[in-house]
């Protein structure tokens, strides 16, 4: 035969009771402050623009510096890596020369895949007609 197993029971927790938040400031002193409000908004909002500004700067200030050494490190390694030499600036008719003489390079390039294909098709037609 099977023994049953009791299990103990435990008490629920007890519920707690809500907690009341009383306002401490009466709606009486909001109605004295708004048009003080009123009169100074363009002053209370040019106040947090620059409480804003201020903790944001703080708190970018570490990353702003790790960004410039990282700039001053890469212009660093930049000038002493010695450039190659440099093409000297050409006037606009050598540039219009050399655009002109790339362009026929690209030109016949062309032209000699389209000489290849009309071949191919050529002995295609040439297999077919046999």
């Amino acid at each position: 035969m099977r023994r049953r197993i009791t299990r103990k029971k435990t008490n629920p927790a007890p519920i707690p009771a809500p907690v009341v938040v009383e306002q401490t400031e009466p709606e009486i002193i909001g109605e004295d402050i708004m048009p003080f409000i009123l009169r100074h908004e363009d002053e209370i909002i040019d106040y947090i623009k620059d409480k804003a500004t201020k903790a944001t700067l703080t708190s970018l200030a570490p990353l702003l510096e790790k960004l410039e050494q990282a700039v001053q490190e890469q212009q660093a390694y930049q000038a002493a890596t010695v450039p190659a030499a440099e093409p000297a600036p050409m006037d606009y008719d050598a540039q219009l020369k050399k655009l002109q003489e790339s362009s026929m390079v690209k030109v016949k390039e062309k032209e000699l895949k389209i000489a290849e294909r009309m071949n191919k098709l050529q002995v295609r037609f040439a297999n077919i007609r046999k």
